[in-house]
């Protein structure tokens, strides 16, 4: 949930030159680990993929115990025979691809795997309770293969993400480098910056182009794209991003066979990026790669899903979190006085206006008192951030800092206003400033929170916003919600963009 910026807002070469010298670092995934050799990424890769496979039977264990232990129809006897048929279990993960991706991807996370690891849990049991049919224990109990399914997918999630966290502060972010001109160099940084799930440092770019010395953010030009494997070798790359649009097939092919041969990790950045979602699939027509594009509205049982998902959670939060609305009322009362609350139309689906709630954070004539901080009719893009706001309160300073002033909105989201996860509503004013293609989204009802809330927050420009706000609106599920909201807490942690 975001705290809002105020409250009435919303291959040619060159010689190859020294690199710039390296700064103080400290030691990458590579060093920590004492892997040097040019295939250190594939062996950690094959380390983790047994670290994970050890944590999935793990879980698997821990649920027949649990099983064991809480009916009288499975005994040790069964117990026995599970855990020797166990090795169909991790079979089942496999092939559901969830040992292959992390050092395959630039980005990979244990939400990601969410849908995957339901299948997988839920194929597993059935496999490990049809052999031990015709093992000497017999079939499991009803009961005890729902707590086995239930236990093992909450065990694997779990165990997954503590061995991933252990994992990479351990073996520290691996290093990176950047091939292609300055400004695609600062775009592909500032995605990482707020991905930190992707576990990449980028320590410069490669670029034809002489007279940049680096990139707005600082990121240094350390040579041509004809040093790569000079860079590579001195600076410990495990992982390129090629952003050239340009680049010849036979450049492309080159590049590829240096990177196979050092063992670099290699990730390219397709022409017409903007508008290759997670809904587009890759398949093939012979050896031809063709990418099949999906145009359709969500369906009616993922929207009704989604409002399921909101009443429950919205309902169950604001029973649990009452106490706290009242705290909060409160000490916003012996901070600066009433109102408490906080009420602004915003535009909702389709441009529809409601009436937003939230914990007041500014000073009561906030709304008057605009016209010092900001000229709607002067701005560059229809969105404004405001760091330092003379009008928030010392009360307000805190809430939106953890955003708690966001609270109340679960009424609206009770109401059928909001939901729980989609863009967030904007003020009217701002609203009337978006063309046509802006207007996007406003499609689907404004969100509690969303991809810009764990995603970069008040640090995004508003294009960035927008492109991942057409991608969530393109790709809506409600496992990308769950991921969403699961995401959403350390994001208010970390504090990033809150303003």
């Amino acid at each position: 949930m975001s705290p809002h910026a105020q409250e009435t807002s919303p291959g040619s070469t060159e010689t190859s030159r020294p690199i710039p010298p390296e700064p103080p670092r400290k030691p990458n995934a590579v060093t920590r680990l004492g892997l040097t050799s040019p295939n250190a990424l594939q062996r950690r890769g094959a380390l983790l993929r047994r670290l994970l496979a050890i944590g999935d039977w793990l879980a698997l264990a821990g649920a027949l115990c649990i099983a064991t232990a809480a009916t009288s129809t499975t005994d040790v006897g069964t117990l026995f025979w599970a855990v020797l048929l166990s090795p169909v279990w991790i079979l089942v993960m496999k092939l559901h691809g969830l040992y292959d991706n992390d050092h395959r991807r630039i980005r990979h996370s244990t939400l990601d795997e969410l849908a995957s690891l339901l299948s997988a849990c839920t194929i597993g049991t059935l496999a490990l309770d049809g052999l031990l049919a015709f093992s000497p224990a017999g079939p499991l109990a009803p009961a005890s293969a729902i707590l086995v399914g239930v236990g093992s997918l909450i065990g694997t999630f779990v165990l997954r993400a503590v061995v991933r966290f252990v994992w990479h502060h351990t073996a520290g972010a691996a290093i990176g480098i950047v091939i292609g001109p300055a400004a695609a160099a600062e775009m592909v940084s500032r995605r990482v910056a707020t991905h930190p799930e992707a576990r990449l440092r980028l320590v410069g770019f490669l670029a034809n182009e002489q007279a940049t010395k680096e990139t707005p953010g600082g990121l240094p030009r350390l040579g041509s794209i004809a040093d790569v494997e000079r860079v590579a070798r001195e600076r410990q790359i495990e992982r390129v991003v090629v952003t050239v649009q340009e680049m010849s097939e036979e450049a492309a092919e080159h590049l590829i066979e240096q990177c196979k041969a050092a063992g670099l990790g290699l990730t390219f950045l397709p022409q017409h990026f903007g508008l290759l979602g997670p809904g587009i699939e890759l398949n093939r027509l012979a050896e031809l790669p063709v990418l099949d594009f999906r145009f359709s509205d969500p369906p009616a049982s993922t929207l009704l899903l989604k409002r399921t998902l909101d009443i429950v959670v919205s309902a169950t939060l604001l029973v649990l979190l009452s106490p706290l609305l009242l705290a909060l009322a409160i000490y916003i009362l012996i901070d600066d006085g009433r109102p408490v609350f906080f009420r602004q139309k915003r535009a909702g689906k389709d441009g529809v206006p409601f009436l937003m709630t939230k914990f007041r954070t500014m000073v009561a004539d906030a709304e008057d008192r605009l016209g010092e901080v900001v000229d709607l009719s002067k701005l560059d893009e229809p969105a404004f951030k405001i760091q330092n706001d003379p009008r928030i309160t010392r009360a307000g300073r805190l809430l939106r800092r953890t955003s708690l002033d966001e609270v109340p909105q679960f009424f609206n989201v009770l109401k059928g206003e909001m939901s729980l996860v989609g863009p967030r509503p904007e003020e009217e004013a701002v609203v009337a400033l978006y063309d046509e293609r802006q207007r996007a989204r406003l499609a689907i009802k404004p969100g509690l929170t969303g991809p810009m809330q764990v995603y970069g927050r008040g640090d995004l420009t508003f294009e960035e916003r927008l492109a991942m706000e057409r991608d969530y609106l393109d790709n809506l599920s409600v496992t990308g919600d769950l991921a969403i909201l699961l995401r959403t807490p350390s994001a208010i942690l970390r504090g990033d963009g809150a303003y």
